[in-house]
């Protein structure tokens, strides 16, 4: 007599809770959060102050300067790029195939979770300086929410487009090194080409938030957000690809 004995259905709800657990039961995920919701929050509160600062074309509340209000987005990209990478650290991908040997499940399962966490995660780090910030400017309701949803999108882009990266690279640090020395060599102008310089994933996402870094990196926001948008496709493809046929 042959007894068959059926393996328990996972559901992709199931992995899902799995990858969100994950990610939220990191180190790095509560760090990144803590030090972006800190630094926006300063940023807040001091580009709504009477503070000023001196340029060359005279003074400048901090709220003026695009680039220092987006930096404390590379704080926030620990997040997506230690979730990413933390698969290739103890055997973790061996377990992770072995409770999933579906990889397209996987894929989708993970992506799933990132957003699940990103968003909310996001939205904690960036309300605070949003409310002083449209406060201060005196924005209206829809506005205000408006400004949020954009930079909330912008968080959650920019995180793909990491999360992508580190799975490709199969490392935390090399993804940040390379979005935040692009992003040191363009406002230093180090680097030459600006018409190409425009449509980086961080310049792409300063434009899609209507805050250009410089006047020759201007693209419309309907344009800055279809090119990080892009940047964010190839990324999560490149994961896929590298997830489903690379990786064992």
């Amino acid at each position: 007599m042959t007894t068959t004995i059926e393996m328990p259905t996972i559901r992709p709800r199931d992995v899902i809770a799995s990858e969100i657990t994950k990610i939220i039961t990191h180190p790095a995920t509560l760090l990144a959060i803590a030090l972006a919701f800190a630094a926006n929050t300063l940023f807040g509160i001091v580009g709504a102050s009477t503070i000023q600062f001196g340029t060359a074309s005279g003074t400048q509340s901090l709220a003026e300067f695009p680039s220092v209000m987006f930096a404390p987005i590379y704080a926030f990209l620990v997040l997506p790029v230690y979730a990413a990478a933390s698969e290739y650290q103890g055997g973790q991908l061996r377990m992770s195939l072995t409770a999933t040997p579906d990889r397209n499940r996987l894929v989708i399962c993970k992506l799933a979770a990132l957003t699940l966490v990103v968003l909310p995660g996001a939205l904690l780090t960036l309300i605070p300086a949003r409310l002083i910030l449209g406060f201060h400017d005196r924005l209206t309701v829809p506005e205000l929410l408006t400004d949020i949803g954009r930079w909330t999108a912008v968080y959650l882009l920019m995180s793909l487009v990491a999360f992508g990266l580190a799975t490709v690279l199969r490392s935390a640090i090399a993804p940040l090194s390379l979005l935040g020395a692009l992003a040191v060599f363009v406002n230093a102008g180090f680097l030459p080409w600006p018409e190409g310089l425009r449509f980086l994933p961080d310049q792409a996402a300063m434009n899609m938030l209507g805050t250009p870094s410089s006047e020759v990196t201007v693209l419309p926001p309907a344009i800055g957000a279809l090119t990080v948008g892009l940047w964010a496709l190839v990324a999560v493809g490149g994961h896929a690809i590298a997830l489903t046929r690379r990786d064992s």
